[in-house]
């Protein structure tokens, strides 16, 4: 080749590269470098060739690669990069996204469940939800309800055994203070109930007819069971101590009935009442004395469970 050629050929590119060069150098914009702090470009050394003067025939290369930054250094450039704070040793997508190898919307470097089933809710660590804390997650526990402390099975269910309940009330025996409720009393959650005694409604020595007195207070008890047409009732009559025990057994009986039929002459339906007797039994004041067992001839009302016998 012509030595003459080749340094005309730089004479005339080299001035033109020199000032683009110096252009890209002043405005301290590397844009064109494939690795980050390289200048755009670079004046290389023609092996073997010389200048008529003597000096070595030089030119300058430019590079054409753009140089992007990666701000966060995921291995993703920033023009690409749609999550651009990913930290450190995070691994990442094509697009600079956390991976989330389980889909449960937590990225596997934050996540300390990796392997949570599809679909499965779960908290901010990856986690699968525990409503209860009873060390079941939800997707898996059957009694998501369970009181705190108590120990659960793989299932999340009690293994403490189930207490009885005598007298069918609700209320296990280890907490019910009044363990021989009737059948189908509502009661509170001690087991106890609370019953309504209808002051003014007491009976005659040896009688189960109503005075015109405890007819004014069964009006009103109609009226508000009228109001009311959920509520379902059992009415109790008492007697005081004087007389056997079957004498007077019958006695609250008819009492309690007799009660009950007025009701239903009010406009009560009668399937709502329920009469029952118990005697002397559970007298609320003393029967020595005249005035103690008027008080204990008496009728209460209860409040019932609807559906019960």
């Amino acid at each position: 080749m012509n030595n003459k050629k080749i340094i005309a050929t730089f004479a005339t590119v080299v001035p033109i590269l020199f000032t683009t060069y110096a252009s890209a150098q002043s405005n301290d914009q590397p844009l064109y470098a494939p690795y980050e702090g390289w200048p755009p470009c670079a004046v290389m050394e023609a092996a073997g060739e010389q200048m008529p003067d003597g000096r070595v025939v030089t030119g300058v290369i430019c590079r054409s690669n753009p140089f992007i930054p990666d701000s966060d250094k995921d291995g993703v450039p920033d023009d690409s990069d749609q999550c651009p704070g990913t930290p450190a040793g995070a691994e990442v997508d094509q697009v600079g996204c956390p991976v989330d190898s389980d889909n449960d919307g937590a990225p596997d470097y934050l996540d300390q469940c990796p392997d949570t089933p599809v679909g499965v809710k779960v908290d901010n660590a990856g986690c699968p939800l525990d409503s209860d804390g009873d060390g079941v997650p939800d997707y898996l526990d059957q009694c998501p309800d369970t009181p705190a402390g108590v120990e659960v099975d793989s299932a999340g269910c009690s293994l403490e055994k189930e207490v009885e309940d005598s007298d069918g009330d609700g209320v296990p025996d280890d907490v019910d203070q009044c363990p021989n409720t009737p059948a189908g009393v509502e009661v509170d959650e001690m087991g106890c109930s609370q019953p309504v005694v209808l002051k003014g409604v007491h009976f005659a020595f040896d009688s189960a007819a109503l005075a015109p007195e405890a007819e004014k207070i069964l009006n009103q008890v109609a009226e508000s069971l009228q109001a009311n047409p959920d509520i379902e009732v059992i009415i109790e009559g008492y007697t005081d101590s004087i007389g056997s025990a079957a004498y007077n057994q019958r006695l609250s009986q008819l009492r309690a009935e007799s009660a009950m039929n007025y009701l239903v002459s009010q406009g009560v339906e009668q399937s709502r009442l329920k009469a029952v007797g118990y005697g002397e039994k559970r007298p609320i004041a003393t029967n020595s004395t005249k005035e103690g067992r008027a008080q204990n001839r008496r009728v209460e009302l209860h409040k019932r469970r609807a559906g019960s016998e």
